[in-house]
């Protein structure tokens, strides 16, 4: 499995972006890696649906962690996590935004960082799994641009248990300037945007696990200073790597699993 978190960690980073870059095609697909699941279109309107891939328990008590992926590529990216989720016996779903993999069509400029709609689509997925499995506990998992959609969606649903946020963006302005200074690119937002900011100078009513690169000079650890003093339930973990690689980087240097240790800890505090 550890070649499977590798090889996928390293998909992952090879696809991000700063700004939207979806793939249509699926460069693997669960069945290829030995990963049983179901393939389910989800119902967002009567113009969208989107794809997803559900990795199902025996039991299904277990509590549900939905993944949304980052900028670019699309939700294969997340296989080595979904593997790992899994394994540690969780059920995990994968979903595409609208644009994205085998989703529906939808017109993306790629300037942009985030659409509104992909928060939408994310609130779908959570209905779907409400109503089909009801869940004992639910888990946001997010990843860079996924940290946006899996927060904007907890702090409307007092439902959801529990997050946990891989290289979180919680202000979208300094992401822009940023991007700017470091690749001359300026990316778009939407106009929600400056909400959702405000949002996250909010307590919140859910514990979050957060993930952080030191390395990262797109979400830097520092950035969280004031939402930590806010959030004391919640737990920043912090390691000597870049952008989104906290995944893959906490299971090569040490040869351990530190990485699901912290989100088995975090889901079982969520009890």
């Amino acid at each position: 499995m550890k070649k499977l978190v590798f090889l996928f960690a390293l998909f992952t980073l090879s696809f991000h972006a700063f700004a939207i870059n979806p793939s249509r095609q699926y460069q693997v697909r669960p069945e290829q890696l030995g990963l049983k699941y179901q393939t389910k279109r989800i119902k967002v309107s009567a113009t969208v649906e989107l794809n997803s891939w559900l990795f199902l328990q025996n039991n299904q008590n277990k509590p549900f962690i939905i993944v949304s992926n980052s900028d670019a590529g699309n939700m294969s990216n997340c296989l080595g996590q979904a593997g790992e989720f899994f394994k540690a016996g969780y059920n995990v779903i994968l979903y595409d935004y609208r644009g994205f993999g085998e989703s529906s069509d939808f017109e993306i400029n790629r300037d942009m960082m985030y659409y509104e709609e992909f928060v939408e689509d994310l609130r779908s997925v959570l209905h779907f799994v409400k109503n089909k499995f009801a869940p004992k506990r639910v888990i946001l998992y997010g990843l860079s641009m996924g940290t946006i959609i899996s927060k904007s969606v907890l702090d409307t649903d007092t439902s959801i248990n529990g997050a946990i946020l891989d290289s979180f963006v919680i202000d979208p302005n300094l992401v822009v300037d940023r991007i700017m200074e470091i690749k001359n690119k300026h990316v778009l937002l939407p106009d929600e945007a400056q909400k959702y900011v405000e949002s996250n100078k909010k307590p919140t009513l859910t514990p979050i696990l957060l993930f952080s690169g030191l390395k990262d000079i797109v979400t830097k650890s520092t950035d969280y200073s004031a939402f930590m003093d806010l959030n004391a339930k919640s737990r920043l973990v912090t390691w000597d790597c870049n952008h989104i690689e906290c995944f893959y980087k906490m299971t090569k240097d040490i040869d351990s699993d530190l990485y699901m240790s912290e989100v088995n800890t975090y889901i079982n505090s969520l009890e």
